[in-house]
């Protein structure tokens, strides 16, 4: 019997399992744990909250890279947090900028914000690793030089540390416009952040979103600094030693969505090469005594960093079986999905409404982004030091 039925089967069959059969799987665990958890407290009647009034010291870890037009309103959006000012501090590390992103960030100084200027340009991880080594607080909070955070964000994240076992916590990030209405991508991230929450309730949250996330400050692993996504290694590195990572969605955080295709192309390519760095550093996570997090790890990331080349091998299967009908439909619709994304995207390109195309669009594009950045991550030709989008700034709270 030829292979190639297989090949197409599995081709299709694993990625249709990562995006579509494991939220199902997901949902029906997660209502299981929560069942139990709530039969255990019926009988027990313990309670659930923590009455703890005390409020750990807080520092922000902002690093940057030429963001002169954004960087002072996402300091006032630190500043602005509903958190004992006592008790927080700002650091803004400046991976050697060359426009006046320190100048307006010592602007603040004033007001209690520490600029630390590094002259020689290496990377974000390693701004972050000598940031957080001089940062004060008990609890380091990470946010991107493009971000708005909500005002209660800090206090949201910081709530969790109560409980001791908490060693991580992931916020939620919403995308805007320019003109702060919801990104069009916003059907993805809402799918995401379902995703989150039931993978929360299982104790098996895989990372955090880099624009907003939380971690003690004494078990901070310090790694090495040529580390791309540091938002998901830290808190995966921080689980591997036994700590709960948490995701809050009233954590909140603003950030402006990619403005072209080639912008978020680009930064998927980057994504896809520290996928490659997130195998070799977190690989003990995918040993299937892991648990949740084993399951959550292989269907939730890893099978979807194989796609891309799950579904070029079933096309490539797929031609050898032409011959027989129901293998030419198989086909037919391979052809009709790819073709709807490239129709999408052509017009994308003229500024036409794509309506639900653009979800066959921006599959195909993160896919193909993806493919490309495991490559470039697997041969080492992904540098650590990240290339600054476009942007304008976000309206904070009260300026929209």
């Amino acid at each position: 019997m030829s292979a190639s039925p297989w090949i197409v089967v599995l081709g299709l069959g694993l990625p249709l399992y990562a995006y579509v059969a494991y939220p199902v799987l997901l949902f029906m665990l997660a209502a299981c744990v929560q069942a139990v958890r709530d039969l255990s407290y019926l009988v027990r009647r313990t309670d659930r909250r923590s009455r703890s009034v005390e409020w750990p010291s807080v520092s922000i870890l902002i690093a940057a890279y030429n963001e002169e037009p954004v960087i002072g309103r996402t300091i006032r959006s630190t500043l602005a947090q509903d958190y004992p000012g006592d008790r927080l501090e700002v650091i803004i590390g400046s991976d050697a900028s060359t426009d006046r992103t320190v100048a307006v960030a010592e602007e603040y100084s004033a007001q209690g914000v520490r600029v630390m200027a590094f002259p020689r340009r290496r990377g974000k991880m390693a701004v972050i690793n000598d940031c957080a080594a001089r940062a004060l607080g008990d609890v380091l909070v990470f946010t991107d030089a493009n971000t708005v955070l909500g005002p209660n964000s800090v206090r949201n994240l910081v709530r969790h540390f109560h409980d001791p076992r908490v060693g991580a916590v992931c916020g939620e990030v919403r995308l805007l416009t320019p003109a702060g209405s919801p990104a069009a991508e916003g059907a993805y991230w809402h799918y995401e952040v379902i995703l989150k929450i039931l993978e929360s309730r299982l104790n098996a949250v895989l990372g955090a979103n880099g624009p907003i996330y939380a971690v003690r400050r004494q078990i901070f692993p310090r790694l090495r600094d040529n580390l791309i996504t540091d938002d998901f290694v830290i808190p995966m590195k921080i689980r591997a030693r036994g700590f709960r990572v948490v995701y809050d969605p009233e954590a909140i955080a603003f950030e402006e969505a990619p403005s072209t295709m080639s912008d978020e192309f680009r930064r998927r390519v980057r994504i896809g090469a520290g996928n490659w760095q997130v195998l070799c550093e977190c690989s003990s996570l995918l040993l299937p005594w892991k648990g949740f997090v084993s399951l959550a790890f292989w269907s939730h990331k890893v099978l979807r960093w194989l796609t891309p080349f799950l579904l070029t091998a079933a096309f490539g299967a797929n031609l050898a079986l032409l011959g027989q009908p129901f293998w030419a439909g198989v086909f037919a619709v391979q052809v009709a999905f790819y073709g709807s994304a490239a129709l999408g995207y052509g017009l994308r390109r003229l500024r036409l409404p794509g309506g639900p195309l653009r979800l066959a669009t921006y599959f195909a594009a993160i896919n193909a982004a993806l493919a490309l950045g495991l490559l470039k991550g697997v041969l080492g030709m992904q540098r650590p030091a990240w290339q600054r989008t476009a942007r304008e700034p976000l309206p904070t709270k009260g300026e929209q």
